[in-house]
């Protein structure tokens, strides 16, 4: 009876011991590894939060988002906040729509270290579709928008899209 107990001890130790050190190696950082992404996170509900106030153009709210001294990359033109709420409003007052896709592609990368320039750590990445509306015309454009984010604020932003179908649907 006692050989028996101690092998049932020995076989469970024996099993603990592997079962931890396969978490362990399931979990270990990766020798170039320098951050993770995430794909629930406070950052990714912002950016959600954001993009969906600017494309209902509750100017007011989307601006709460951002720190006083934002800058906005629109296609490599950089701006202001108060430039892109203009931008936005001038959307507007055009009478164009603009509706987003249910299911963007959407993470966030937090990095080990801040960069040196700005002290931010965490980016959200993101793929929006977005169908930009006015009279009978419509098109579908891509969005690929970056978001530097620190606080709880989007300190800097980068959008990169085809503005050419925009255009033809505005005219």
């Amino acid at each position: 009876m006692k050989k028996t107990i101690a092998l049932i001890a020995l076989t469970s130790l024996l099993f603990i011991s592997c079962k931890k050190e396969v978490a362990t190696e399931a979990v270990a950082k990766q020798p170039n590894q320098t951050g993770i992404n995430i794909d629930k996170s406070a950052n990714i509900d912002l950016v959600k939060k954001t993009v969906a106030e600017a494309s209902s153009f509750d100017l007011v709210n989307f601006k709460s988002n951002f720190a006083p001294t934002a800058i906005i990359h629109d296609n490599k033109n950089d701006m202001t906040l108060d430039e892109n709420v203009k931008m936005l409003e001038g959307l507007k007052a055009s009478g164009a729509t603009l509706t987003l896709g249910k299911d963007p592609l959407i993470w966030e990368v937090v990095n080990d270290k801040a960069d040196e320039k700005t002290g931010i750590t965490n980016y959200v990445i993101s793929y929006y579709e977005a169908t930009f509306s006015k009279g009978g015309k419509s098109a579908v454009v891509v969005y690929n928008m970056n978001f530097a984010i620190k606080d709880g604020k989007i300190q800097e932003e980068w959008d990169v899209y085809d503005s050419s179908p925009i255009m033809e649907v505005l005219k």
